[in-house]
């Protein structure tokens, strides 16, 4: 009972873990990924505009790449 219990435990921490890689995306302002299907095509995007706005759609999968908008200081 106690292998199982356990083992459950572990299952269930790998997927989270798991489902967590596959949806990284922005933290913070000026941030943009893009997220591409295995052939190499856009299929999603999220950033955080510079004014703190998130916009986001499509799929979001673990092949992805990240790039930044140039904010301005705030004055």
């Amino acid at each position: 009972m106690r292998n199982k219990l356990a083992l459950g435990l572990g299952l269930a921490a790998l997927a989270a873990v798991g489902a967590a890689a596959a949806a990284i995306g922005p933290t913070g302002p000026g941030q943009i990924y893009t997220y591409y299907d295995d052939n190499g095509a856009v299929v999603g995007r999220s950033s955080i505009h510079c004014d703190g706005t998130p916009e986001a759609w499509g799929k979001f999968t673990k092949n992805y790449g990240v790039g930044y908008y140039i904010c301005d200081p705030e004055p």
